[in-house]
């Protein structure tokens, strides 16, 4: 550890190679988000002769069983650290998607692909906000937004390839091809650079001298304050008693349902409305670009204005989104939706990730996303899962799309009613 700090101390805060290194590991966990996921859909469906929900039934298990992973994952993150862990966990994915090219039965894509969920939503997807997390409270919202702009940039290049190499080569090839690149890109800047804290290596969080910290305890910001270099931090049974903690919860497992509803299903759905292949991939192209922008001025606003407002305000733009999703019966407005879509959606990954930080600080991050990610993971699974059977049944996603506006609004109205809670009074809330 002492190498570490003398390599990098003096030039560069440790922090910035903790955040290369998550946005390389945001990069490839998309090779299992619902993008990607999406462009296989029509291939492996058409080849097999599978109804849409039996494929998403697999989406759905490897998410339920990627929440039930998190309780154990997200814990040892806050005691041992990410390394290990995601090495392993991109070891075992890398795997996994590779055998999505070789599978030939459908019990077989049901164990390779809610393994490959799990792997990600169980425990990549809470490591990189978690450790991001522990190295920065004052510059958190920048730090998380480039981080998180890597999935951003995966959803941009990743569905592109694969649908490139699906069209020249066929699925499977597509599905090898994408494991051995979730490998190449991981697994040794996680080895060499990942570290647990700060404090591990004799630094403070933000790049911050050690005479200018403070431990003293105090209340989270107000409404328009953003978060202060003296960061409370909430054991998960504190967390747990406050009113914040529920509707947080509640609002961003609602968008973890409508999210994953959308974006499983836009592929499909662009080509559904008659716009061909090759135009689609450029559309989710530009709805990818897009969210990489829109997300990395979220994260500078985060830091002046509270993540509370931040996600009141996406999640009404993002079901205006939806809305204009809707409307699809050409590219020119498949394209309209990519932008005013696309900006919204870019922050909303980096919000789920601040919100949990900003309101309970970074002390037990694991051990409370470990609490929550179950719920949002069933929501998440339970997503792509309506959608599809809503399609099988009427012939159309129309039906859920408007379903899933009524939700961004009742989340939106929930975290109006979500102000961060004071410590003093938390342990005496029943």
């Amino acid at each position: 550890m002492k190498g570490v700090k003398e390599r990098f101390g003096g030039k560069i805060y440790y922090g910035w190679v903790i955040v290369a290194t998550m946005a390389i590991a945001n990069i490839a966990q998309t090779a299992e988000f619902n993008p990607v996921i999406g462009v296989f859909l029509k291939p492996i469906t058409e080849e097999f002769g599978w109804s849409r929900a039996m494929y998403a039934g697999a989406i759905t298990l490897g998410s339920f069983l990627g929440g039930l992973v998190a309780v154990v994952a997200g814990p040892l993150l806050d005691r041992f650290g990410p390394r290990k862990i995601l090495f392993a966990a991109f070891l075992v994915l890398g795997a996994v998607i590779i055998g999505l090219g070789l599978f030939k039965t459908l019990w077989q894509f049901y164990i390779v692909m809610s393994t490959s969920r799990a792997i990600v939503q169980g425990v990549i997807a809470i490591s990189t906000g978690v450790v991001i997390s522990k190295w920065f409270i004052q510059k958190r919202g920048r730090a998380i937004a480039i981080s998180t702009a890597g999935t951003r940039v995966g959803n941009a290049i990743i569905p592109l390839g694969v649908q490139i190499i699906i069209s020249s080569f066929g699925w499977r090839v597509a599905a090898i091809a994408l494991g051995a690149f979730t490998w190449a890109i991981t697994l040794v800047p996680i080895a060499l650079f990942l570290r647990r804290s700060p404090e591990d290596i004799g630094l403070l969080p933000d790049g911050e001298e050690r005479h200018s910290r403070s431990n003293t305890r105090e209340t989270l910001d107000d409404v328009n304050e953003p978060t202060t270099q003296k960061e409370v931090s909430f054991t998960p049974r504190e967390a747990m008693r406050s009113r914040a903690f529920y509707l947080v919860l509640f609002a961003s497992s609602a968008a973890f349902f409508n999210g994953a509803g959308v974006n499983f299903n836009m592929f499909a759905y662009f080509t559904d409305q008659g716009i061909p292949d090759d135009k689609a991939i450029i559309v989710l192209t530009v709805w990818s670009v897009l969210g990489f922008f829109g997300g990395m001025f979220t994260g500078f606003l985060t830091e002046k204005i509270h993540v509370r407002w931040m996600m009141m305000v996406v999640f009404l733009l993002i079901s205006v989104g939806v809305f204009v999703m809707s409307l699809i019966n050409d590219l020119r407005t498949a394209y309209i939706f990519a932008i005013v879509h696309g900006l919204c959606f870019g922050g909303m990954p980096m919000l789920q990730q601040i919100v949990w930080a900003d309101y309970f600080g970074r002390e037990s991050q694991g051990a409370i996303r470990g609490i929550v990610t179950p719920i949002q993971m069933l929501c998440n699974a339970l997503g792509p899962l309506a959608a599809t059977l809503v399609f099988d049944n009427t012939g159309s996603y129309i039906s859920i799309f408007y379903v899933f506006i009524i939700i961004y609004i009742i989340a939106a109205l929930a975290m109006a009613f979500a102000r961060s809670p004071q410590y003093k009074n938390v342990s005496q809330e029943e």
